[in-house]
């Protein structure tokens, strides 16, 4: 599980807990009981709604055991710029309780501050905690699939917390999501799901609708259909964020669209008016791609582009993967097939791969790849993994693509999505079995990307599936 970097500031203020005492001396004693705390956890994770329940807390006192009393209260974390302040919890406490053992279900979403204060008279000390309240949805493996009619499936797996995996829970796929967050909504036609900061979007083919939902709790708030405005959309896939902070999508009319997330609006910039894209480049940048001149693009403001040019105009371009900030372009030569071309180049400029950036070689059999493959770019390994053929290929730059696959899947099962964790460490692996007896025939491997081995296998989670998230906690 994903925790803040203010956690690791809050840690360093909890080894210097303020701490207080009146000295008694006058009263003929010297040593005052000084009160002292100590937890087994300093980061405490619950649900919306659902009683936390802390009663891992040691109090001693140094000297005579006077009366305790007891105070837990919360706030919001006290930040500036990012940072924690000396004081790690706004002026505003919410009081809930004044037992030694807290019980309280809270009914906020976030990450707060917790503090306990001890009193004994002499003495007073704080123990501060990270507080985080999640819903059962906040963060976890989140797979999207479909029937044969189009209608979509959300299958959740949560990441356990610390307090979850000391209790013996094991995690589970939850495949009814869409029933039992919006029981009278239905995912229809769905192509692609992305998330965004706190929106987790889901797009539809046939009626160019995006279902946006708060990426917490699952719940659709917006659910517009723009094929009046646009009759021809048809969404396929989420490409990348602009600089203007709004999603840019791939349509398979040739159209390169903009939906603006939190307006709820579909269009198209000035930039991408006369545009004519067959595919674009999932990433953080919203590059796409025209195949039959051979040529890249991406917005630079609402109303201008960055192209390749003519840079790969000899080249019929098969796929292109980022790896980082760096695309890598995987073609052959127009006059000449047997000849593939591998480059590296940037979505800033599309510059020409020089010598050192680029391989080429002539191909002695089958090239492994065509522009039905599925490809994924590990940034830590610095690797692409990709589809062809129902296997799975492993490329490192710059060698020559590889002839074998890393990864093979069972006999009657076909592999329909490739995806990544947020750390590219494990690669996600979304399979299909159609003749299966099982009423959902979808599942999930997930495979180690260090050294291709599988680490993970989910059997019957959905339906076909379209793509593979992890969802981070907001």
């Amino acid at each position: 599980m994903k925790t803040k970097s203010y956690i690791v500031l809050l840690f360093c203020i909890m080894a210097g807990m303020y701490s207080c005492y009146d000295d008694d001396s006058t009263l003929g004693r010297n040593n005052v009981s000084k009160v002292s705390i100590s937890a087994a956890y300093d980061t405490l994770t619950t649900y919306f709604g659902e009683e936390l329940v802390v009663n891992h807390v040691k109090v001693e006192q140094s000297g005579e055991e006077l009366p305790l009393t007891y105070e837990w209260a919360y706030g919001e974390l006290n930040m500036s710029s990012g940072a924690l302040k000396p004081y790690p919890i706004k002026d505003t406490l919410h009081v809930v309780s004044t037992e030694l053992e807290l019980n309280y279900a809270f009914r906020k979403l976030g990450t707060f501050g917790l503090r306990l204060k001890v009193d004994n008279g002499e003495t007073t000390e704080f123990k501060y905690f990270v507080l985080q309240i999640d819903t059962e949805y906040a963060e976890g493996i989140t797979m999207l699939s479909k029937n044969s009619e189009g209608k979509g499936r959300l299958s959740f797996m949560k990441t356990l917390t610390r307090e979850e995996i000391s209790a013996g829970k094991e995690p589970y796929f939850q495949d009814d999501i869409m029933e039992v967050c919006n029981p009278d909504m239905e995912l229809k036609n769905v192509t692609d799901m992305i998330q965004h900061d706190g929106r987790l979007m889901i797009s539809s083919g046939s009626d160019a609708r995006i279902y946006n939902m708060d990426s917490r709790t699952f719940g659709i708030e917006m659910a517009s259909s723009f094929a009046a405005r646009f009759p021809n959309a048809a969404l396929q896939q989420f490409i990348g964020i602009s600089s203007q902070d709004n999603m840019h999508v791939y349509s398979s009319d040739g159209r390169a669209y903009v939906y603006e997330t939190m307006l709820d609006e579909l269009l198209v910039l000035d930039a991408f008016a006369d545009l004519d894209v067959d595919a674009g480049i999932p990433y953080n940048k919203p590059v796409f791609v025209n195949y039959e001149n051979s040529t890249y693009y991406i917005a630079s403001t609402s109303k201008y582009i960055v192209t390749s040019g003519s840079n790969f105009a000899d080249l019929d371009i098969i796929q292109t993967c980022f790896i980082g900030t760096n695309l890598y372009i995987f073609a052959t030569r127009k006059d000449d097939p047997s000849k593939v071309y591998i480059g590296r180049t940037t979505s800033s400029s599309f510059g020409k791969p020089t010598a050192a950036n680029m391989k080429e070689y002539t191909a002695m059999g089958e090239i492994c790849m065509d522009r039905n493959s599925i490809l994924v770019g590990v940034k830590p390994h610095t690797c692409v993994y990709y589809t062809y053929k129902n296997a799975i290929y492993r490329y490192k730059p710059y060698e020559e693509l590889p002839t074998q696959p890393v990864i093979t899947v069972p006999d009657g099962m076909e592999i329909k999505t490739l995806s990544l964790d947020p750390d590219h460490g494990y690669l996600y692996v979304g399979v299909y079995e159609k003749n299966s007896t099982e009423t959902l025939k979808g599942s999930l491997y997930i495979y180690d990307t260090e050294n291709s081995r599988l680490v993970e296998m989910h059997k019957n989670i959905g339906d076909e599936p379209v793509t593979v998230i992890y969802k981070e906690r907001v």
